[in-house]
């Protein structure tokens, strides 16, 4: 087992409260820092029968990390303060011995141990994103799925949520449509020793809409096993996001057969952005719902790609209100001003703006009539 000496005399300041043990004084989960489930500990130095400074160099301080669960062994460390990053989500027993007379002989004069739980979850795991079936003017049906890589479920409530954000498109912002959850509660949470994982599954019946979704599930935290930050804040809950957008389009043949599922699955947007997709064409009737203004004339823009600049071309209009909205793959407004009735054409400028696919949108009435899709890319 690696034993490393850690002394943690800059991380003093931190440590302001004391938990119920008689030589530790503190276990802390650094949860602001970039590395997930680092945690820090530090002895009690303001208590003499634990550090004593005329002879605290004849002291030996050893730190022994263990599973809740079964008592291994996870790491060992000597000093008067460690610091660990654990590689599996888990409840970890953080022991101290203090030897004050270093004879092996008659072992430590002080033994004491706490728990917690990690507070995050420590591996790049993630929601696996399933379309089943979608019945006919009800909804998508959709298995969202996650896998922990744990080292038990100390800690953990039987139960956690997933909760499932719509993001609007950006006619729906332009409309007044905010983003907003769906949750679904009392989903199961089962630990599997045998792969060391922790597996919460559901299905799921979300409506049909012309923007996306985007899930992720929250565990809860039994109370007292959640370690604290720096702050003396002790973490109740772990949330886990989804890397992947989805979408349930609002489309059905006669039959009652759901082809959106595949339409949506071929377009739920892997690569993290979710370009605007309004209507499809292939599966609804026209006479219903007009597909789009293209009778109209459109704008134009270029390049595209754009770097720096973006030219855009605009059509006569005889009326004041009108406006020219950039919206991001989030359907966010980024860039937007009014535009004067007599101009027929612009530019922007996209030194702010990052990487990425925008919307080109203009707006008359209030109303999205116009809009050109345009890449930003500055490399």
């Amino acid at each position: 087992m690696e034993r490393i000496t850690v002394l943690l005399l800059t991380l003093l300041p931190l440590f302001s409260m004391r938990i119920d043990a008689q030589c530790i004084k503190d276990i802390q989960n650094i949860i602001s820092n970039t590395t997930p489930c680092q945690f820090v500990g530090m002895i009690d130095v303001d208590n003499l029968d634990c550090f004593d400074p005329e002879y605290s160099n004849g002291y030996k301080y050893t730190w022994i990390i263990k599973s809740n669960a079964d008592g291994s062994v996870i790491a060992i460390y000597d000093g008067i303060g460690f610091s660990h990053t654990f590689e599996k989500f888990g409840g970890y027993d953080f022991c101290l011995e203090v030897d004050k007379d270093n004879d092996p002989s008659n072992g430590p004069e002080i033994v004491e141990c706490v728990t917690y739980t990690t507070c995050q979850i420590c591996t790049g795991n993630k929601i696996e994103i399933e379309y089943l079936n979608c019945p006919y003017g009800f909804g998508c049906d959709i298995r969202l799925t996650t896998k922990i890589d744990a080292k038990n479920a100390i800690g953990l409530k039987p139960s956690a949520k997933f909760i499932v954000t719509y993001l609007p498109t950006p006619q729906e912002i332009a409309g007044g449509i905010e983003p907003y959850d769906l949750s679904f509660e009392n989903i199961d949470v089962e630990f599997n020793a045998s792969n060391d994982t922790i597996l919460a599954t559901q299905i799921l019946q979300i409506p049909f809409k012309r923007g996306c979704f985007i899930p992720r599930i929250i565990f809860q935290l039994e109370e007292g096993f959640g370690a604290h930050d720096h702050y003396w804040v002790p973490c109740t809950e772990i949330a886990l996001y989804s890397e992947e957008k989805f979408r349930c389009i609002a489309c059905g043949n006669e039959d009652g057969e759901c082809t959106a599922s595949e339409v949506a699955a071929n377009i739920s947007n892997a690569d993290g952005t979710c370009d605007l997709f309004t209507y499809c064409n292939d599966f609804r009737d026209l006479a219903d719902e007009p597909l789009s203004k293209e009778s109209k004339p459109s704008i134009k823009i270029s390049p595209n790609p754009a770097s720096d600049r973006l030219h855009i071309e605009l059509p006569k209009y005889d009326c004041n209100s009108r406006k020219l909205i950039v919206f991001n793959n989030l359907g966010q407004p980024v860039i937007e001003f009014d535009l004067p009735a007599t101009d027929t054409e612009t530019d922007l400028y996209l030194t702010d703006l990052r990487d990425g696919l925008y919307l080109v949108a203009v707006l008359e009435y209030g109303e999205i009539a116009h809009s050109k899709q345009v890449i930003v890319s500055k490399s």
